[in-house]
């Protein structure tokens, strides 16, 4: 009877050392895919008046989601499968066969940082406006002459849009600001397929590793593996995604001033306002909005409810977070 246990348990001993070399294997295989960032606020509670619990969560788990599976059905297995987001991004831009690639990290990317420059505001208050202190309350007013003006010209943009992107707070290191769209997944991280000067801060400001950005190798050792990614939207996958349901076209923006705004006019819809010679050759983001019809439409506002939604907006501005990653990126003097 013994000898029977001892064989019984010398078998689930082996059972168990397999299972545990199979899961450190499903990690390691995993490891350079990427998984969604957890917000600071809960999802179903929803943003204020601004996004009801399932907009918020069509906008922060499905849509995010969506990328995410389809970016690392693409990356499995390729020189990308480690590499963190921004990483993805500016390598996938400089490879002409990589443009899903591009667009989906691109995407995310932007709308993890949406996500983040927002939060619902108190049970006793309206919005955060009481949290724009210091320097870049003083830079609004400069540029701007009011808070409201601002959110003015910056609503315009956004409803001067015809098509789906994102419309950015920006600053220079100077601390002159500037309001500027992207469209489709256009970035602000590259220009001309070249990563800007701003590509360590940017690593910062989204809450990635710092990694100095190198030239990528002719050849890569299959002895050396790089880190796995931690980002804002980087970490493990959980299923294979479905089949890609379209192709979007490739768009840029930079982080550097652009000489053109992806060829089109601006002009006829958008804030009349903006001189973009005042502003510096490297810009940085502080906060940015979605203007995808998905956003307002599953919200509530209707079809054209995006003044509505731009309204409400402001009303969730994080100030607090973006004085912040102003305070650390703009060099003004006092």
């Amino acid at each position: 009877m013994s000898s029977i246990s001892l064989r019984l348990a010398a078998g689930s001993s082996r059972a168990a050392r397999i299972a545990a070399v199979r899961t450190q294997a499903c990690r390691a295989q995993s490891r350079g895919l990427h998984r969604r960032k957890q917000l600071s606020y809960p999802i179903e509670e929803g943003l204020g008046t601004f996004l009801p619990p399932h907009s918020l969560k069509l906008i922060a788990e499905d849509y995010q989601q969506g990328l995410l599976d389809r970016l690392n059905d693409q990356i499995r297995g390729t020189s990308l499968e480690n590499k963190s987001i921004v990483q993805t991004i500016v390598e996938a831009a400089r490879d002409p066969s990589k443009v899903l690639e591009f667009n989906y990290a691109s995407e995310a990317l932007n709308n993890s940082f949406f996500l983040e420059c927002v939060k619902p505001p108190r049970p006793d208050a309206t919005s955060h406006e009481h949290e724009l202190i210091g320097q870049l309350d003083r830079r609004i007013r400069y540029h701007y002459g009011s808070l409201a003006h601002f959110q003015s010209s910056f609503s315009a943009a956004v409803l001067g849009m015809q098509s789906s992107g994102w419309v950015w707070l920006v600053t220079d290191k100077l601390g002159r600001l500037g309001i500027m769209p992207t469209f489709g997944a256009g970035t602000l991280l590259v220009r001309s397929s070249k990563p800007s000067d701003a590509f360590l801060e940017w690593q910062r400001i989204v809450g990635e590793p710092v990694v100095p950005f190198s030239e990528p190798p002719s050849h890569v050792s299959s002895g050396s593996v790089p880190p796995p990614p931690s980002s804002p939207a980087s970490g493990l996958s959980h299923s294979p995604p479905p089949p890609n349901p379209h192709t979007p076209v490739r768009s840029m923006s930079t982080l550097p001033k652009p000489d053109r705004i992806h060829d089109i006019k601006p002009e006829k819809n958008m804030n009349k306002t903006q001189n973009w010679s005042t502003l510096g050759e490297v810009l940085f983001p502080l906060l940015c909005v979605s203007v995808h019809e998905h956003a307002w439409v599953s919200a509530g506002y209707g079809v054209w409810g995006k003044e509505e939604y731009m309204k409400r907006f402001w009303t969730v501005v994080d100030w607090h977070k973006v004085c912040q990653i102003f305070d650390k990126v703009a060099h003004v003097r006092a």
